[in-house]
């Protein structure tokens, strides 16, 4: 194998250059929009990102320009992308090279990695792209191609598989245009060599790769063990004053870090059963017969009223609504990288005289409909809006 790699170039580049997609990122050689389209690009689809970097960039045309910004208006410029903590990091990197670098990225692998959230991955696109330096950029598409090429047994996710690819893209990457190599390592693994589909017909390199020899393409990459997805019920609170809603600032921490939501918590499912564990609530405790009643039980969304809101002054009226009704919404579900969230929401209409804010929490505020649609509300959250799923609901009333 060792001896064909040095053909891999040529054959990459060639069909690159010819069949490569109009993408607006390849139109420059701008680090800083490089680096934008790298961060967006992360886990989402290119024609998703292709209008989002565009009005991102004539927003934040600099690094100075998105340092000096307030990072609520990042969030909010970011919003529909999902994985709001990316913008987070980019606003904090770009603020570091501000302050150390004068705004100026630097031009060099091992210097781009100190910005904080840029990891090997970024740094080398930026490198290698912007200003041709001869260094791996290594994603997922591309370690799907290079297991494949190699017939490699171990999952690429362990360290031997990274050392070993990095080495082998070290002695195969050319020395002119190593930043398109890269980029048509990763449109190979996008567009002919997929997780579930190969064209082997249209691929560069078919003579060349061990996977398509063996007759086994798709068993490449071996998979390692899936990271387990933590189920959680989330119950969520959408509460009215008129045509406003009570909003609350997510911690700086953890999921969706600082970004806006509906106030509510969550129960992680493999506890229903034993809620007893649970500590947040004597109501959820005394319902552990099962989730749906959980879900039912006036008492646990009473608890969560007065856990996430601080204002007293309308405990009594509150109770007094969910006694004379409770009708529940739901379930929608809504999945992020490691978690799945299983979502039932009751509407409250309070009056007037409910303060979202006091000494305690400072990060509560009364939004209309109007800007919720501009600030930075997760999906998750938007989905409660949708009228479809306000129909989608389980009613329970009291007898």
């Amino acid at each position: 194998m060792e001896q064909s790699m040095h053909v891999w170039p040529k054959y990459l580049l060639q069909w690159f250059w010819q069949v490569k997609r109009d993408l607006p990122w390849r139109k420059t050689n701008n680090p800083y929009a490089i680096w934008v389209s790298e961060i967006m690009l992360q886990q989402t689809q290119v024609k998703t990102v292709i209008p989002y970097y565009q009005t991102f960039l004539e927003r934040f045309p600099t690094v100075q320009s998105l340092a000096q910004a307030e990072l609520e208006e990042v969030l909010e410029m970011w919003r529909g992308l999902g994985y709001y903590s990316r913008a987070q990091h980019l606003w904090e990197g770009a603020r570091f090279v501000l302050e150390d670098w004068e705004g100026k990225l630097p031009a060099s692998y091992d210097s781009l990695l100190k910005i904080p959230g840029v990891g090997e991955y970024t740094a080398g696109a930026i490198a290698s792209i912007a200003f041709q330096e001869r260094v791996p950029a290594i994603d997922g598409n591309v370690n799907r191609v290079l297991a494949r090429l190699l017939a490699w047994e171990e999952p690429p996710g362990k360290v031997k598989s990274r050392r070993a690819f990095r080495e082998v893209l070290g002695k195969c990457q050319p020395d002119d245009h190593p930043g398109d190599f890269n980029q048509a390592l990763m449109e190979l693994g996008a567009i002919l060599c997929t997780p579930k589909f190969v064209n082997c017909a249209e691929c560069p390199l078919t003579e060349e790769c061990a996977a398509h020899k063996l007759g086994q393409e798709l068993a490449f990459p071996v998979k390692q063990g899936q990271h387990r997805v933590t189920e959680a019920l989330r119950l969520t609170l959408l509460i009215k004053k008129e045509d406003n809603f009570l909003i609350k600032k997510r911690p700086a921490q953890g999921l969706l870090a600082n970004l806006w939501e509906f106030p509510g918590e969550e129960i992680f499912l493999q506890n229903v059963e034993s809620l007893k564990e649970k500590i947040w609530s004597e109501a959820v405790a005394e319902s552990k017969e099962g989730l749906s009643r959980v879900v039912l039980n006036r008492e646990v969304w009473y608890e969560l009223y007065r856990r996430v809101v601080p204002d007293r002054s309308q405990d009594q009226e509150v109770w007094r609504k969910l006694e004379q009704s409770l009708e529940v919404m739901g379930p929608i579900g809504h999945v992020f990288s490691h978690r799945r969230w299983e979502m039932y929401w009751i509407v409250l209409e309070c009056s007037g005289e409910l303060m979202a804010k006091d000494r305690r929490n400072q990060d509560m505020r009364w939004v209309s409909r109007e800007e919720l649609e501009r600030i930075a509300l997760p999906v998750a959250f938007q989905k409660l809006l949708e009228p479809s799923e306000v129909e989608n609901r389980i009613n329970k009333r009291n007898t």
